[in-house]
């Protein structure tokens, strides 16, 4: 935007330059986005912040060097509130994306689904839909609707069968892995998740847990301090016992 400002003396001239630029000024902002996953944005997100940048009078910097990496998004305050929002929505589907992979990951070391294909062999299930399944089996849902070789077919949950809308019937098999070794004894110091899918708790610097966790850090970042470490526990709830954990450092 170009402004072309005429007056009779150069005096008014310039301050009316002045509150010009004041006012641009108070109608600019900035706002600093610091979230892990940043550096994960993949060219799909970063094509969205370019469209954005585009649409929208902002600017973003990127600080990859920083720990955790951040994004600075400059412009008029409305538009950088608007931006920031969709920034961080981005990051938090992207959170539930790795929360997801990681459940489907646990759940598909757990048990396998699988369909029936032409030969009357069974081919398993791709992850996601694994859990699904699983999902739906233990919400006690009767059917579930999931594709097979990009068909849409209806599962049976309870007699294992699926159709598709031209009424062709398929098999489904539901196989525990390692269903014995399931049952395993928790340590005592674990505490009860109940009913949470999802558990994170604090290790106190003298258990061994937490020792483990700092002795594989230091071989990697011996000069960093190391504020705390939290233990963050997945839980499928199927007949058997089982868990999953997972280690984040927070430095």
């Amino acid at each position: 935007v170009t402004f072309q400002i005429c007056g009779e003396r150069q005096q008014n001239v310039d301050a009316a330059a002045s509150w010009i630029m004041d006012l641009i000024l108070k109608e600019q902002s900035e706002n600093i986005i610091s979230d892990e996953l940043i550096e994960n944005f993949d060219r799909g997100q970063m094509k969205t912040l370019v469209d954005l940048q585009r649409r929208k009078h902002v600017t973003f910097q990127f600080e990859s060097n920083r720990s955790p990496p951040r994004i600075k998004i400059s412009g008029i305050s409305r538009d950088v509130y608007s931006v920031s929002m969709e920034v961080q929505n981005m990051i938090q589907k992207l959170r539930d994306t790795q929360e997801e992979q990681s459940k489907a990951e646990l759940v598909y070391n757990l048990v396998e689904w699988r369909y029936q294909e032409s030969n009357d062999s069974f081919r398993t299930f791709d992850k996601l839909t694994n859990m699904q399944l699983e999902d739906a089996k233990i919400a006690k849902k009767a059917h579930l609707t999931v594709k097979i070789k990009n068909k849409n077919y209806k599962v049976n949950i309870n007699t294992l069968q699926a159709n598709d809308d031209r009424g062709t019937t398929i098999s489904i098999q539901r196989v525990p892995k390692n269903e014995e070794k399931q049952a395993i004894e928790l340590p005592a110091e674990w505490e009860d998740m109940k009913d949470k899918p999802v558990l994170v708790v604090n290790l106190p610097s003298e258990s061994q847990e937490y020792q483990n966790v700092e002795k594989e850090f230091r071989k990697t970042c011996p000069n960093l301090t190391i504020e705390k470490v939290r233990l963050k526990e997945y839980k499928i709830p199927t007949s058997g016992r089982a868990t999953k954990s997972k280690r984040t450092l927070w430095i």
